[in-house]
């Protein structure tokens, strides 16, 4: 029986090594320098941590028996690290496997594995277990203990050498991803590129790096440096096989073409992105949604304006089927009226961009809300970092509570004077950009007036010119007079302002004058429509002859109204009335 059961132990033994030989194979047979890396990406792409507990195991103890076979100490003590944080490093989300809210389970077991790895002196372990402990508080908005242990962590990872630290591109990543979310950018660029200056374990985490970088560079508008990065991204994407983010980096290298007006150019990555990336398969259609508003530009600017109408329809349902943030839909609202009102200005319709005008400041000033919350959240966030840093400082200093206090008091001072300057900022910036916008929609204003004022005087010269030639013509059947006719119907009935468009030239005036209609009926209170509308028009200075076309009514009408206003206004001159309506 003894024998039996010893057999039975030994066929188990063999068993667990041929299972775990079958497991590891891509491992024993990789060179000793790619056997982590590797293994660090399999555990990424394979999402191990969300596995079934006993096959991510089984799995990692297979890691660890052959790291013991090939004498790889690295590989064997990183696999036991992952197998102490099983449930967290490789997870989609790996709130998951941990009760609700309860983030210090999280922070317990990490301190449980930094304590091992001191013990056996894996120091760069230990670093990375302090490093993802600050990966877990920033998702839980602890944004001081956060940045506590991130920084602790890339202390401990220089004075090991981060060219000795397995996956050290990932850790400068991640690290300059809380710079880039804190607005940091440049901390976050310094790390970013800190981060592609060694190898990358996970390639769509390089590729992340190489595109953020491009954007980082084109907010700051340095467009050569961005278009190398997003050219980088897009050849290490297809180096991968990543087609989603092949067709990413094309749209930001598109979109910074459009920026220089490299239309043609532009539009090649535009093209090739939209296609991809409005592919819903490939899990991308927002992309495509504002692909499709810089190819609009581009094609307009290429007085192309049937493809570019086509892909604003295009984008809009896009948009609308797949960007469900509601900041996110305000901002391509914006963007989208935006490329709205330059493309009906271009066209000369008027109107509609003025009425475009109008929606989308509201959406800006909506924008404008959502980013000054983010603003406030940010500082407040900032503050609550340097308030934590400082407390640690104190602390480690070992100062009693009563300087304790002092300082607590110090910070909270010094932090409501920040939120407060940055308010006080805020609101000088929002009335700078109130003040530039008003300025702005008054030259808008001015230009319809000016452009509708000149087609009218084209219009009246054209009406006087067609009947000379029609006097000139013979009266009897004569098909010419009768067709010359028409056209100065035609004209005069164009000419003459109905209510709806009065209504809307009186809009434009009061943004060109304001305050004019103001004074004139606080001077004039028994003024009659009609004596106002001429009023109006003899402000904007026009000919008699022009005001009777405008109203339809004739020039002689005009005197008489005139003559009758001077009467009201007790003026002698006929030259005094415009005097006086240029006065107010």
């Amino acid at each position: 029986m003894k024998c039996s059961g010893s057999i039975l132990v030994i066929v188990f033994a063999l068993l667990v090594q041929l299972s775990a030989a079958a497991q590891t194979r891509f491992l024993a047979q990789a060179p000793a320098d790619r056997r982590l890396p590797l293994l660090w990406q399999y555990c990424s792409d394979n999402l191990i941590s969300d596995w079934n507990s006993t096959a991510s195991h089984q799995f990692l103890e297979a890691v660890a028996y052959t790291a013991d076979s090939l004498g790889d100490e690295k590989l064997k003590s990183y696999a036991q690290y992952f197998q102490k944080c099983s449930r967290i490093l490789f997870s989609e989300r790996y709130e998951q496997h941990f009760p609700v809210g309860n983030y210090r389970s999280v922070v317990a077991v990490l301190a449980h594995t930094k304590a091992w790895a001191k013990e056996n002196n894996y120091l760069d372990i230990a670093a990375a277990c302090e490093h993802v402990t600050g990966g877990v508080y920033f998702r839980a908005a602890r944004y001081g203990e956060a940045f506590e242990h991130l920084l602790k962590a890339q202390k401990a990872f220089q004075e090991i050498g981060y060219g000795q630290v397995p996956n050290a591109s990932g850790y400068l990543f991640e690290l300059g991803l809380c710079y880039y979310q804190f607005e940091e950018l440049d901390k976050a660029l310094a790390s970013f590129l800190a981060a592609i200056r060694f190898p990358f374990y996970i390639p769509r985490m390089e590729i992340n790096t190489l595109n953020t970088i491009g954007l980082i560079y084109s907010q700051q508008k340095d467009w050569g440096k961005a278009k190398v990065y997003y050219r980088k991204t897009i050849a290490k994407a297809a180096a991968c096989q990543d087609k989603v983010w092949v067709g990413i980096g094309m749209g930001n290298l598109g979109q910074a073409l459009l920026a220089q007006d490299k239309n043609d150019s532009a539009l090649v990555y535009l093209r090739r992105s939209y296609k991809i990336t409005s592919d819903v398969a490939n899990r991308a259609p927002e992309d495509a949604a504002y692909s499709s508003l810089a190819m609009a530009k581009a094609f307009w600017r290429q007085q192309q304006p049937d493809s570019a109408w086509h892909y604003i329809r295009s984008g809009r349902q896009l948009a609308r089927n797949y960007i469900r943030d509601s900041t996110e839909s305000l901002e391509y609202r914006w963007r989208l009226l935006s490329v709205l009102v330059e493309l009906n200005q271009a066209a000369g319709n008027y109107q509609t961009a003025l009425q475009l005008s109008d929606s989308l400041n509201i959406i800006k000033d909506s924008l404008q809300q959502s980013y000054d919350a983010r603003i406030l959240s940010r500082a407040t966030n900032k503050v609550e970092v340097e308030r934590y840093q400082a407390e640690l400082k104190l602390l480690e200093s070992q100062k009693n509570l009563n300087q304790l206090r002092f300082y607590l008091l110090i910070g909270t001072v010094l932090a409501i004077t920040v939120i407060m300057g940055l308010l006080f900022h805020r609101f000088r910036m929002r009335k700078k950009r109130q003040m530039e916008l008003a300025e702005k929609e008054l030259r808008h204003a001015e230009e319809l007036l000016e452009a509708y004022l000149n087609a009218l005087k084209e219009k009246t010269t054209l009406v006087e010119s067609l009947t000379a030639e029609l006097h000139q013509l013979p009266v009897s059947n004569n098909p010419i007079r009768s067709n010359v006719g028409i056209k100065i119907e035609s004209l005069i009935s164009s000419t003459i302002l109905t209510e709806e468009a009065w209504q809307h030239f009186r809009r434009l005036f009061e943004q060109v004058y304001p305050g004019f209609l103001y004074s004139l009926k606080g001077k004039f209170p028994d003024l009659s429509p009609a004596e106002t509308r001429l009023l109006i028009l003899t402000k904007l200075n026009l000919s008699t002859r022009d005001m009777a076309h405008t109203l339809g009514i004739s020039v002689d009408s005009i005197r008489k109204a005139r003559y009758r206003l001077r009467k009201k206004f007790n003026l002698e001159e006929e030259a005094a009335l415009d005097v006086m309506i240029q006065n107010i």
